[in-house]
């Protein structure tokens, strides 16, 4: 998409500009540079909650070592989503439980079940905010776990960090969450709203158009 690899300061001095403000050195050299950076961070969960763009996918190794069946992903943060699952040591897709299934395994035994790791589930975030996930049943050796997870990009909290997503979309949101908070005229903010949306549903049809098997449901 048009506007990408833009850093967090760069995208705060295309949207100040539309508002009719001055660009700034920093984010935080106004008042109004520093909701501006408040307003980007909100615009930025919207966007990543509205699709997993292929540019936020990252794969996880994890060595499963015998014994241990609870694992973190360091640095996923807490909003952190599994796509699948692979054990890379026996070369199978490994199938998400639920929790019902993983309490009886876990709970509803004398002795939890040994062997070849099948099964995964998400299991919370750990002290650092970091997903973390338990395998079943627990490994009996070592096995090398691969996890493809859709990983939103981190609280921007410098201004020199380039935002992953579509740069053009969150302009755009931005401009039109910026015109809406100081009370623009309401059919000019719900122009640029309206522009928002199209935008997004077209960075959004555009990632699709690259693979449409996450939409098409296959049964097993």
């Amino acid at each position: 998409m048009a506007l990408s690899g833009r850093t967090r300061l760069q995208i705060i001095n295309l949207v100040l500009p539309r508002l009719r403000e001055a660009t700034v050195a920093t984010s935080s050299t106004t008042v109004y540079s520093t909701l501006i950076s408040t307003i980007l961070d909100e615009v930025k969960a919207e966007i990543e909650f509205a699709h997993r763009w292929r540019d936020l996918r990252n794969t996880y190794s994890v060595t499963a070592v015998s014994g241990t069946t609870a694992y973190t992903f360091t640095d996923a943060g807490p909003y952190a989503t599994i796509l699948d699952a692979w054990n890379t040591t026996n070369l199978n897709e490994m199938k998400r439980g639920n929790f019902a299934d993983f309490n009886r395994k876990f709970f509803g035994v004398a002795s939890v079940q040994t062997g070849i790791p099948t099964q995964y589930l998400p299991a919370g975030v750990n002290s650092s905010n970091d997903l973390q996930v338990d395998i079943w049943p627990s490994p009996s050796s070592t096995n090398v776990l691969k996890f493809n997870l859709y990983v939103p990009q981190l609280a921007l909290t410098s201004d020199s960090t380039v935002v992953t997503i579509p740069n053009d979309v969150l302009v755009a949101g931005m401009v039109a969450r910026a015109m809406a908070e100081r009370g623009d005229d309401g059919d000019t903010a719900a122009r640029q709203e309206a522009v928002y949306q199209g935008l997004l549903a077209s960075a959004i049809a555009f990632e699709v158009g690259h693979d449409d098997s996450e939409l098409t449901w296959t049964p097993e």
